[in-house]
């Protein structure tokens, strides 16, 4: 449900800004709620910004997939760490795209590689724990 903002209107896709529902509180809600240290700016609600994983790590989560599973993930597969939903298949399948197309910094590819016997690229690739 939205709470609607100065004039009764809500932003664009039924959102409202922190301020703008902090508008739609009665004043005398409003400092109440700044007395426990409910404000906009520090709303302990406010989902925390999680940090990315670097290239190198997500390689890490790969190669537990394939000892896991082993084989390489479906495009559409994703993996649950820490709490977070992690599109494992979605970043395989760019590594591969970006290999193909020589975009893929060569480092990055031999990291992969590393994980399989033979070409990496492949629909059928092998992990090298199976192998």
């Amino acid at each position: 449900m939205a709470v609607a903002g100065e004039g009764g209107r809500v932003g664009a896709g039924g959102e409202v800004s922190a301020q703008e529902a902090v508008l739609a509180v009665p004043v005398r809600e409003q400092h109440l709620l700044t007395a426990l240290g409910l404000t906009p700016h520090t709303n302990p609600l406010t989902p925390a910004r999680r940090t990315r994983r670097t290239f190198e790590q997500t390689v890490q989560l790969l190669e537990l997939f394939l000892h896991r599973e082993g084989r390489p993930p479906a495009a559409r597969e994703s993996i649950r760490v820490d709490g977070d939903t992690v599109k494992i298949g979605a970043w395989f399948a760019k590594a591969r795209t970006e290999h193909r197309t020589g975009q893929l910094p060569e480092a990055h590819a031999h990291l992969i590689a590393t994980l399989f016997d033979g070409d990496w690229t492949t629909e059928h690739a092998v992990p090298a724990a199976m192998a």
